[in-house]
């Protein structure tokens, strides 16, 4: 392929890659209101953000290689200035005032000889100002160094798409998940009730009202799921290891009324709240956690109890929930009265 080709294709995918990087950054970070707009899932656009991205850095490698001296010349220029060449630094002016008076003062003999060998003095003069071999102050850049710094480039490149798919996620226990959860919360932190004194209140229209203390809820049927959890930051935890009481179990429990269509969870100092539909709130992955990764639930992360839904993002998943209010209507939570929407599927 030729070098011209070979230039345009890789300016190009260059091009591209950085519409697609760009378009798809927009899109994870801005606000959420725009999901519903451009279609497809979070974790969609968080795949082709990073392929985009792993897409530009090639080709701003492949363009560094094949344009490697020019490259080298520009390193060489920004950290050692090219030196003048031999000669320059005399004025043009003075340097024929003084072969004019040369001329005058030589005897008529040095005339005839310089004349003979005027062809050599020609000649040393174009050569004059050539650098000394080894002395050349360019950068000289080799292929071997050139395919070294690619290799380099395109591992950090696969690092960084490997660390943020895991997001520091470690083995063998709740550690690697809680590190990869960034602390989010409107509240000024955690309550202050331990988990042996936290109640549980499910209520609205129901045929009989629960009222869960920690010896109840321990009672009731339990289980674990493993699920990723999706941000509307952009940010996700893979592979989170939940375990609690399904929301299906309390429905049963209590009974929904007839015209019972929402539930809406309300946190511990009922400034927070979120609302499921009941078909939404009975999906079998759809729990009160108490245990994240065989540990009790830390307080910073929604303990003694929080609710999951794996199919929605996270602000749908309410930290210390204390109560289940079942109603006829949808309730506007509390990021849907700043303009969320109230599906926030992933």
């Amino acid at each position: 392929m030729r070098r011209g080709t070979l230039q345009l294709i890789v300016a190009l995918v260059a091009t591209l890659a950085f519409l697609v990087t760009a378009l798809s950054g927009l899109v994870l970070y801005a606000p959420v209101r725009l999901l519903p707009l451009v279609g497809h899932s979070l974790p969609q656009w968080r795949t082709v953000h990073l392929w985009g991205a792993l897409a530009l850095a090639a080709a701003v490698v492949t363009h560094i290689i094949v344009n490697r001296r020019g490259v080298g010349r520009l390193i060489a220029g920004l950290v050692r200035p090219a030196e003048p060449a031999r000669g320059e630094d005399r004025a043009p002016a003075a340097a024929g005032a003084d072969a004019a008076v040369g001329a005058e003062e030589a005897p008529a003999d040095v005339a005839a000889s310089a004349d003979t060998a005027g062809g050599e003095s020609v000649a040393n003069s174009a050569t004059a100002g050539a650098p000394v071999p080894g002395d050349d102050p360019r950068l000289r850049v080799s292929r071997r160094w050139f395919l070294w710094l690619a290799a380099g480039a395109l591992a950090a490149v696969a690092a960084g798409f490997g660390l943020e798919r895991h997001q520091g996620r470690a083995r063998g226990g709740a550690a690697g998940a809680i590190a990869g959860f960034p602390v989010l919360n409107i509240e000024s932190g955690p309550p202050a009730t331990p988990a042996a004194a936290w109640e549980v209140v499910v209520d609205g229209l129901v045929a009989t009202p629960l009222k869960l203390d920690r010896t109840a809820w321990l009672a009731l049927p339990r289980t674990r799921e493993t699920r990723d959890f999706h941000c509307v930051e952009g940010w996700s935890v893979d592979r989170v290891g939940w375990e609690g009481v399904r929301v299906s179990d309390l429905l049963d429990a209590a009974g929904p009324q007839a015209g019972a269509g929402f539930i809406t969870f309300h946190a511990h100092d009922g400034a927070y709240t979120d609302t499921l539909s009941l078909d939404e709130a009975r999906a079998p992955e759809t729990l009160l956690a108490d245990h994240l990764d065989g540990v009790p639930l830390p307080p910073d992360h929604g303990g003694p109890l929080r609710l999951v839904v794996p199919s929605q993002l996270g602000y749908k998943s309410v930290k210390w929930v204390v109560r289940l209010e079942l109603t006829a209507q949808r309730a506007q939570g509390y990021w849907e009265d700043r303009g969320y929407p109230a599906e926030a599927p992933v």
